[in-house]
């Protein structure tokens, strides 16, 4: 009995110490939620490292970027489970059926720039009838409206989320808009060449 309430102890150890971070590159090698978090609903993850380099835990903020077709969004979804692009255009449907979905996708119409709270984040098999073997792709769910990601990476990959410009990034492109102000200054013989030299070997320290 004490051997087996230990082992019990030991795994469930085990299965709640399992690495909390996931990484892109862990959804390229088509790891299994249950390989990546003891769990086959993959909703152990505290920590999503993305394609984009951003680290993206349970409390940061991402922000929406243009929908993919225009209006409506392809990779967020209503957590009652409609989703948020489509527009009743199905055959059978009917028109209440029709009038209900283009409700709910217009949810997150003109959401480009809004910013949403990382409540949850998992790594939900692709293949939901082959939980322990299937690869899996990052969801996230969200506390703005009631949405979720359905799958993160796509997301990015289509600009349906904004990738965080960097510290870096920043420095750079301030550095370019000043050295710009220099050459004007130049230009209208303001500075001395000398001058202009001198500010551009500072700022080209800031250009990537």
């Amino acid at each position: 009995m004490k051997k087996t309430l230990f082992f019990a102890i030991v795994m469930a150890f085990v299965f709640t110490s399992i690495a909390q971070t996931v990484t892109y590159d862990d959804i390229l090698a088509q790891k299994s939620a249950l390989e990546l978090t003891g769990k086959k609903a993959g909703d152990n993850i505290t920590k999503y490292v993305a394609s984009n380099g951003e680290t993206y835990t349970i409390g940061s903020t991402i922000t929406y970027g243009i929908p993919t077709n225009g209006k409506y969004y392809v990779y967020f979804m209503d957590v009652t489970g409609s989703w948020l692009n489509v527009l009743g255009e199905e055959e059978n449907a009917s028109s209440s059926e029709r009038a209900q979905n283009q409700e709910r996708a217009e949810r997150v119409a003109n959401r480009n720039g809004g910013v949403a709270t990382i409540k949850k984040i998992q790594c939900l098999p692709i293949d939901m009838a082959n939980k322990k073997t299937s690869g899996c792709k990052i969801y996230l769910v969200l506390n703005r409206g009631g949405i979720a990601c359905t799958n993160f990476e796509e997301a990015l990959q289509t600009g349906e989320v904004r990738t965080p410009i960097s510290a870096e990034t920043m420095a750079s492109e301030a550095a370019i808009q000043e050295l710009k102000k220099w050459k004007e200054k130049l230009d209208l013989q303001i500075i001395t060449q000398e001058e202009y030299d001198a500010k551009k070997a500072e700022l080209m320290k800031y250009i990537k």
